[in-house]
């Protein structure tokens, strides 16, 4: 069975993980600052947490991701499956490495439908 996940639903959920994946990526300071200066020029913030080292579990990812999920709150009033799943989401990525896709996104929200 394929779940439809309304648009602007999709739509406030990216957008919620780009700042969230952007937030972590400025927070992520255990790199020298020579090659962070050259990862910053070179990487958008949103992309930074590929480069650097910032997780190796979900839970480390706390700092990281402090004050990220406001905003979505806001535009997705009294959707907590949404925001769990958002939040698990990007800390899997964080934990990963790997790059946020819409694809991607769906599939996980799809199962705040199910």
């Amino acid at each position: 069975m394929t779940v439809t996940i309304d648009d602007s639903t999709v739509l406030a959920s990216e957008v919620a993980v780009l700042r969230a994946l952007e937030m972590a990526g400025k927070r992520c300071r255990n790199v020298s600052r020579d090659r962070r200066k050259v990862l910053i020029a070179e990487t958008p913030d949103h992309l930074l947490y590929t480069q650097l080292p910032n997780a190796s579990r979900h839970e480390d990812c706390d700092r990281l991701l402090e004050g990220a999920w406001d905003h979505l709150r806001l535009v997705l009033p009294g959707r907590p499956k949404v925001y769990a799943l958002c939040d698990w989401y990007v800390r899997e990525l964080l934990v990963t490495r790997q790059q946020h896709t819409r694809a991607d996104l769906e599939r996980v929200l799809a199962v705040a439908h199910e």
